[in-house]
């Protein structure tokens, strides 16, 4: 039985436990008519609290007099809820008259939120900062954090860099703002600073709230890591009262979402033929080639192998969290444990990560707290990407895309096919790759933080932390004979081991003072330190008797490889403070300073000062409107400040030698010689920004709407500057440049619908606009990766007044009709059926002159849309997310669209161009190579709408839970990725085959597909 069969078994042995759990008790208790009065805390009556009876749809609302009538069970219990007034449950206890007294909420009125070194109340927050709870998060099952923000929060933009398990995500706050320095979040888990390109691994489940800070008055208390926005993320923690347990679990399965439409192999047999006819009649004067495949071959071929069926499963995904919580007024505790399992739909992907989780707080006295907080986490991912065979460019997706259908998947001995073709080009048969590569990264985590808070005197809170991070990572490859790139080097072997261990000491004072009732103080001032170390070898070898000890005996190869070995030390001391001022609730004042000195930058350059400033005005609370009864909220904000970016890799200021390989007497001696240039002067990427804002409510915040512009200017720019080949080096890091970003963000929160039947919505959308300032002395830089075709290292350019990121090269003018046509053009040498480009410079010659660019990988507009729905028990969660105005480079129709039969061909060009189809769009089937030439033809429209999860949930009513021992208990189904609106002809427009590389981004290269996902979950609590 395969595990994707087990996954479904166990689902739908699943589901008729839920139906036996929801099948109708016995028994109807008896009911009579109960009514009272509700108030508030004053005494003042309450019109419009809504009144239900739990565990049905049966409810009231109390009239202008706060007067209520209800009919209800005599052992029934009410709810009562308001806006703004704590929610209560009182049983009816064979009552007839139950008044009841409501006491203001005031987290609910004034949130409060997590900020840097501290709390503050939503609504005296004078920075732009983004909320996600713990609810939304749980709404979508993601596998990362990072996962959890996409489309919840404008101005942050999320992207899947690989769909494969386990895969890389990118995130950008406001845009990219450095372009080789880093450009992802700083995260900050329970007090602890973390940059790590795909987001803490820390199980989503453990998360109570994630605040997004984004503007410079936010971010600048973390100075030197604030310039690319920073994710605060608080885990759960106890509270005082019974205990409480937690159990979630879900199963499902996943299916690839679309595949693409290739040539059968009888299809691509005649293409072939005809390809060799059309050279042969191109070329009269030479022998003619003979036809690859007879008409008796062709006859015989039938649709062949489909190679995307052979890769491609369905694949099982499930996830366990057990949550113990609890305490009283002393002590509280949070100990949480996760397992998640996911495997992929290429066939031997896979992904599982198991942690740990444990949150203590301790009152010693009145004055004296303790906290801690620690997580175990284990990961280990088999990677199936479009590099993991051994470096030749075509990875299992590709292979499947372009492997010939004409041809088995094994031959007749059961070895696998390496032969594309007879006669063409061997590659790596992609069912072999994806089944004996191994390509495992096991990553090993403790995160812990401890601190004590000390009340010094009334208002004065002393707080110091101590953490620590400790990684370790290894990574096994090995590359079987069994592969066409492993059969050249008899096995390859590859491993890797890093260890990484840092620590953090941060030591604050917080003073919180009100004077004459008008002028509130809350005042913070810190000394932190952060020091981090690591230690990494790489070691490979090849040629080894057999396949059978993989990598875990290198000495048993013929030919060791020179391996590698480094450590690094880095380190961060900083000073920080911020005063925030509050006028009688009305005007509010925000000044905070960081100094940070850093390892990592030049002499003289390892210190420097990040300030902000910001203001706001609450005009809601001014006397002029107090009459105003539809507005209930109205603050206007304003801010500017400095952030810096210090992601650069350790010792870049500093010149190195590296080791070189010299031939002396037919021997071999390893010696060194120069490999970096020195640059004393290096220093932060310095990034200025200033927001204005409004945060609004109406009809008793029914309707609340935020919104804001920014502008930041980012100078010094990190960046490898060529250098003449005189001067012994290639490049030099240097501060050069400047890139701009700016744009607007909207959100807007309602409540629709109130009442039995519920309906709220959210909905945030962003625009920004990313452009290149300054490149110092540089008019346009060439950019973009090799992607495995040496012809397209130049697929970009960084140009002053564009943004960073575009794409640059010909643009496609259709097919050649005629030879008058070929005559009248700059390419006089094509024949009728060839491709046709854009004389740009109108000088008879289609070259490099002719480029233009063709689009841009950053997205115009960014967007998500969630609607949430309730009625009698059940929950519906329907949440759209995407983006508009972006290309993607989709490198795969270079092959796809060769016309060479070398590879395998789209469906697309069975309409290609013959004399009796005249086509303009696909050229004629040759059988010579031709040159690659980036072109508008590969660039797409990468713009989406996708239905990212829509979820059905039922809460099972209390006199059920009651019967069978239950706090609560919710059963739910969920569908992911189930539609998605797109023009992109690829397997999936959110895709970036070179992950946070920020000059290569929005490149399809056999990436790895994204999947429908379905699954059916339990959650249950006692």
């Amino acid at each position: 039985m395969t595990k994707a069969l087990l996954y479904r078994r166990q689902a739908w042995l699943f589901m008729l436990l839920v139906v036996a759990l929801l099948a109708p008790l016995a028994g109807q208790a008896q009911t009579h008519t109960v009514s009272g009065v509700i108030t508030s805390d004053d005494g003042s009556p309450l019109p419009g609290v809504y009144v239900l009876v739990k565990g049905t749809s049966n409810g009231t609302a109390t009239d202008s007099n706060g007067k209520y009538t209800i009919v209800a069970p005599a052992d029934g219990t009410l709810v009562f809820t308001f806006i703004g007034m704590r929610p209560l449950e009182r049983p009816v206890s064979g009552q007839t008259t139950l008044d009841v007294a409501m006491e203001t909420d005031v987290s609910e009125l004034d949130e409060i939120v997590v900020v840097g070194y501290g709390t503050q109340k939503k609504s005296d927050l004078t920075g732009s900062v983004s909320s996600v709870s713990s609810k939304e998060i749980r709404s979508v099952p993601v596998a990362s954090l990072s996962q959890a923000l996409q489309g919840r929060a404008a101005g942050v933009q999320v992207m899947q860099s690989s769909n494969s398990p386990g895969g890389g995500v990118t995130v950008r706050i406001r845009g990219g703002n450095s372009i080789q320095g880093g450009n992802e979040p700083l995260y900050v888990v329970d007090g602890y600073p973390l940059y790590n390109e795909s987001g803490p691994t820390i199980s989503p489940n453990d998360i109570e709230s994630m605040e997004i800070l984004k503007d410079a008055s936010a971010t600048a208390i973390y100075g030197s890591r604030g310039a690319n926005g920073v994710v605060i993320i608080t885990t759960k923690r106890g509270k005082p009262g019974k205990a409480n347990v937690q159990f979630e679990t879900y199963l499902g399965f996943q299916e690839v979402r679309k595949k693409l439409d290739v040539l059968n192999a009888t299809q691509l047999a005649e293409l072939i033929n005809e390809g060799i006819a059309n050279t042969n009649a191109d070329n009269p004067t030479k022998p003619p080639i003979a036809p690859a495949f007879t008409q008796e071959q062709i006859a015989g071929l039938g649709k062949g192998t489909d190679w995307q069926d052979e890769i491609f499963r369905t694949a099982p995904i499930q996830n366990y969290y057990l949550a113990l919580t609890g305490g009283d007024d002393k002590m509280q505790y949070a100990i949480t444990g996760n397992y998640f399992d996911q495997d992929g739909i290429v066939i031997n992907s896979n992904y599982n990560r198991a942690s740990f989780r444990i949150n203590l707080d301790r009152q010693m006295s009145e004055r004296l707290k303790f906290s801690s907080s620690l997580t175990f986490s284990r990961s280990k991912r088999n990677q199936i990407t479009s590099d993991t065979d051994g470096g030749s460019g075509a990875g299992v997706v590709y292979g499947a895309l372009n492997f010939s259908p004409t041809v088995p998947v094994r031959n007749p001995d059961g070895t696998y096919t390496i032969d594309n073709r007879p006669g063409a080009i061997k590659i790596n048969n992609p069912v072999a790759m994806a089944n004996d590569i191994e390509n495992e990264n096991t990553t090993s985590r403790v995160l812990g933080t401890v601190s004590a808070e000390y009340t010094l005197a009334k208002g004065l809170t002393a707080k110091v932390l101590f953490g620590t991070n400790l990684v370790y990572e290894k990574i096994g490859f090995y590359l079987p004979r069994s592969t066409f790139s492993g059969l050249q080097v008899s096995g390859s072997a590859y491993l890797n081991n890093r260890q990484s261990a840092e620590w953090l000491n941060e030591n604050t004072l917080n003073y919180k003072t009100t004077i004459s009732d008008r002028h509130t103080f809350n005042i913070v001032a810190g000394y932190t330190l952060q020091s981090g170390s690591s230690e990494e070898f790489r070691a490979n070898a090849q040629n080894f008797a057999n396949d059978i000890l993989n990598n875990n005996s290198l000495a048993s190869a013929q030919q060791a490889n020179p391996g590698s070995s480094e450590v690094l030390d880095w380190g961060l001391r900083s000073y920080l403070g911020r005063v925030n001022y509050d006028l009688d609730g009305k005007y509010l004042v925000t000044l905070t300073g960081r100094v940070d000195g850093a390892s990592k930058f030049g002499k003289g350059n390892k210190n420097a000062f990040f300030p902000s400033g910001s203001v706001a005005w609450k005009i809601s609370k001014e006397s002029f409107m107090q009459q105003v009864a539809v507005v209930s909220d109205l603050k206007l904000r304003a801010s500017y400040g400095i952030t810096g970016n210090q992601e650069i890799g350790n010792y870049q200021s500093i010149g190195a030698l590296g080791t070189q390989n010299y031939n002396f007497d037919n021997k071999l001696f390893i010696g060194y010689a120069p490999s970096r240039m020195a640059n004393p002067d290096l220093k932060w990427e310095t990034t200025t920004q200033v927001d204005v804002g409004i945060d609004a409510g109406f009809f008793n915040d029914r309707l609340l709407v935020t919104a804001d512009w920014y502008r930041k200017k980012t100078k010094d720019l990190l960046f490898n500057v060529p250098l003449p080949v005189t001067s012994g080096y290639t490049t030099s890091l240097q501060n050069i440049g400047k890139v701009q970003n700016q744009g607007v963000e909207l959100g807007i929160a309602t409540i629709n619908v109130e009442g039995a039947f519920s309906w709220t919505t959210n909905f945030n959308v962003a625009a920004n606009r990313n452009k290149v300032l300054d490149l110092g002395n540089a008019k346009d830089v060439p950019t973009g990766s090799a992607s495995g075709h040496l012809q397209l290292s130049n697929s970009g350019i960084l140009r002053v007044g564009e943004p960073v990121g575009v794409f640059y090269g010909l643009e496609f003018d259709g097919i050649f009709q005629n030879a008058e046509e070929i005559a009248n053009s700059a390419q006089k040498n094509a024949k009728p059926g060839d491709r046709r480009y854009v004389d740009v410079k109108q000088d008879g010659a289609i070259n490099s002159q002719d480029r233009v660019i063709l689009g841009q990988a950053q997205p115009k507009l960014i967007f998500g849309f969630t609607n949430n729905f309730s009625f009698k028990g059940f929950d519906l969660n329907v949440f759209f997310q995407g983006v508009q105005g972006n290309s993607l480079y989709n490198i795969n129709r270079y092959e796809l669209e060769s016309m060479t039969g070398i590879s395998n061909q789209s469906a697309e060009v069975l309409n290609r161009w013959t004399p009796t189809n005249p086509s303009n769009t696909i050229p004629r089937a040759i059988s010579t190579t031709t040159s690659y030439q980036v072109t508008s033809r590969q660039i797409e429209d990468g713009s989406y709408i996708r239905l990212r999860n829509i979820q059905l949930a039922y809460n099972l009513p209390s006199t059920m839970l009651e019967r069978v021992g239950l706090n609560s208990a919710k059963v739910y189904v969920s569908g992911q990725n189930l539609l998605t609106i797109t023009d992109y002809s690829g397997y999936d427009p959110e895709v970036s085959r070179y992950g946070q590389e920020t000059l290569s981004q929005g490149t399809d290269y056999g990436s790895y597909p994204s999947a429908k996902m379905y699954l059916i979950g339990v959650n249950i609590g006692f």
